[in-house]
């Protein structure tokens, strides 16, 4: 049972909204309950696309809860191997939501830094509000640390390296609008707007071809890094799951009989 994530379904669009201390500090405990929400989500076929939000009006994330780290002895020998091992674990809780096989939507209503940008990060697309106060931004190196959850990773492969390098040594927050300019965010939307705009962009991706969904998102996680024919390679395998599937079957013949489709998620 979920204490600080709850999930709620409108048709083929399941809310999970994460309500931790007022401000959802990303701790382990809910990590924990994420990933095993995302998990349960990615095989229910009822399914079809996951908004992600938060249940306090200024806060999406502010980023990782500190508390935790005063309890470390620094002077302990294996010291940076539990660090380590810690990370390695919230890492694993990260994952499963960037791997989620079906489309998910941040919506950012509020502050977005450290691990909450990294949260954001994990998936498919970001929506933020422009309010005139909230930021996104890596905001580890102002408190002597650095990211620990993707965030030197992800974040260069989604702007580029240089603008991305600058931003996490100088720790830069930046608005909704300055975040879509880089394409740090896919849309910066007013207050009024936010709702509507994720809703409406869920509500368009839960009638699309889910099986297809999933099969882009491997392609592309699993061969950015690789060389191009063994990347190619991962893409013919996925083409030939998603050409198989009822969906592409439907997609096929609506398209010959030039109608719309009305996919299954199979």
């Amino acid at each position: 049972m979920s204490e600080l994530v709850d999930v709620t379904r409108e048709g083929a669009v399941a809310r999970v909204v994460m309500h931790r201390k007022g401000n959802n500090a990303i701790a382990e405990d809910m990590m924990t309950e994420l990933a095993a929400v995302f998990e349960d989500l990615g095989r229910d076929q009822a399914v079809r696309a996951i908004v992600l939000a938060s249940a306090y009006e200024k806060y999406f994330s502010v980023g990782a809860d500190l508390t935790s780290m005063a309890t470390i002895d620094r002077e302990a020998p294996d010291a940076a191997d539990q660090i380590a091992l810690f990370m390695r674990r919230m890492n694993h809780h990260f994952n499963a939501i960037e791997r989620c096989p079906k489309p998910v939507i941040a919506a950012i209503n509020g502050h977005a830094l450290g691990g909450g940008s990294e949260l954001t990060l994990c998936c498919d697309f970001r929506i933020m509000v422009e309010d005139g106060r909230s930021r996104i931004g890596q905001t580890e190196s102002s408190l002597g640390i650095i990211p620990g959850a993707g965030g030197t990773q992800r974040l260069p492969r989604l702007i580029g390296k240089a603008r991305a390098l600058r931003y996490l040594i100088e720790s830069t927050r930046l608005s909704a609008s300055e975040a879509e300019a880089v394409g740090w965010v896919d849309r910066a939307v007013g207050p009024e707007e936010l709702e509507a705009t994720v809703g409406e962009l869920a509500g368009r991706l839960a009638k699309a071809a889910t099986v297809a969904i999933a099969m882009i998102k491997d392609s592309v996680r699993r061969g950015y890094d690789l060389r191009l024919d063994d990347a190619l390679n991962i893409e013919s395998e996925n083409f030939a799951r998603a050409a198989l599937t009822t969906d592409a079957a439907i997609g096929i013949m609506s398209f010959l009989s030039k109608q719309e489709p009305e996919y299954t998620g199979s």
